[in-house]
This record gives structure tokens, sequence and C-alpha cells, in this order.
């Protein structure tokens, strides 16, 4: 009798020990030995929480995403989920913004904003336009089926409406400037709209894009 009750108290003060070993599998084992279970490595860990909420992401493609549903594909339409074109745009026009800054002196901010409000407005322009011109090509490609014209999910009619109001405020943009100024934008208008329809004449496209930049 007394036996068996100094060996029960030996396995719970065994079991005791082994709850406080590190780790949280010493402990379970420990545990399930104290409750009687036959193995505590039938024991499976215990489930991550799911976060809760959406995880903050500042990408482009996250902000097309949180934006208001009905203002996603105009957004898509101009491409603002993708940036690396406005990048390429806007890139060198800060180059040259800082080598026309004095010596030791910073760019001209007031500059650097409106020519990055311009490289937003113009390269929406250019996608807008590029949809509208291929709209039926894009349905038959499974790259650009999902374009907002494509899928339908913006009219011609009110991508021809939105693409008037991005020109709008580009000469609003342009207009800022000086008259040299002015006069070299106004003349990029034509490789802006036909820079699209190269792609149906040559395989180099991009010689167009580049003469336009």
């Amino acid at each position: 009798m007394l036996g068996s009750r100094a060996a029960g108290f030996a396995r719970g003060l065994r079991a005791l020990a082994l709850a406080w070993l590190p780790g949280w599998r010493g402990r379970s084992f420990a545990l399930a030995r104290a409750a009687g279970a036959p193995h505590g490595g039938d024991l499976q860990p215990p489930a991550c929480p799911e976060p809760r909420g959406r995880q903050l992401s500042l990408s482009a493609a996250a902000v097309v995403d949180s934006a208001p549903r009905p203002l996603q594909p105009y957004l898509r339409l101009m491409r603002l989920d993708k940036p690396i074109g406005t990048w390429l745009l806007y890139l060198p026009c800060t180059w040259s913004i800082g080598l026309a800054a004095e010596p030791g002196c910073f760019p001209d901010w007031y500059m650097l904003s409106l020519f990055g409000t311009g490289a937003i407005l113009m390269r929406g322009a250019g996608c807008t336009i590029n949809d509208m011109w291929d709209q039926d090509y894009d349905k038959k490609v499974t790259r650009t089926a999902n374009r907002p014209i494509a899928a339908g999910d913006i009219s011609t009619f009110q991508s021809f409406v939105f693409l008037g109001g991005q020109l709008a405020l580009a000469l609003g943009v342009l207009l800022c400037l000086n008259y040299y100024s002015i006069a070299l934008g106004a003349g990029s208008l034509l490789l802006v709209i036909t820079y699209p329809l190269m792609k149906r004449i040559s395989y180099w496209p991009q010689l167009a894009l580049g003469q336009k930049r």
C-alpha cells in the first residue's frame, strides 16, 4: 500500500518537474502524462490565430485595391497599380531638374511636383488610349483580358470621358510652364496618340515611345 502511494507520489513529482522544462513540447508531454494520456507526442501544436483585419501595405496595387470599388477600374485603366511606367517617365525629368539647380542647392520642389503630376497624368492618358485602341485584341489575350475596357468594367464612352479629364488636368500642369515647354508638350501629344498604333506596323514600337520621352 505504502509502496504504491510512494510510486504515485514520485510520478507526480516527475510530471511537475517535466512541466517546467523549456519549450512547449516538454510541458505538453508532462501535462499529458499527469492527466493519464498514453502518448504526449500525439498532441498537436496550437494553431496560430488568424490575423485580424487587412494588413497595412503601401504598395501601389494595395492602394488601388483599397480605393472605393467604383474608382478601381479607372485607377487600373491608368495603371496606377503598376507604377513602373510612371517612374520611367518621371525619373529623366528629375535628373534634368536636378542638373538645372544651382550648385549646392536642392532641386526646385515646385518643378518636381509639376512634372510628377504630369508624369502620372500623361502616363495614364497614354495607357487609356492604348486600351481604347486595343480593346478588341485585349479580349483575345490572356495577359490583357482583365483590363478594364476589355473586361467590360468601363465602356468606351466612359474611357473617352476619362481620357478627356486626364488631358485637361495635364494641360493645366503644362500651362504652369514657359512657352517653350508648352510648345514641346503640345507637340508630344501626337506621339502619345500614335504610339499604340506602332504595334500594328512595327516590331519596335518602343522607338516611338523613346521619341516621345
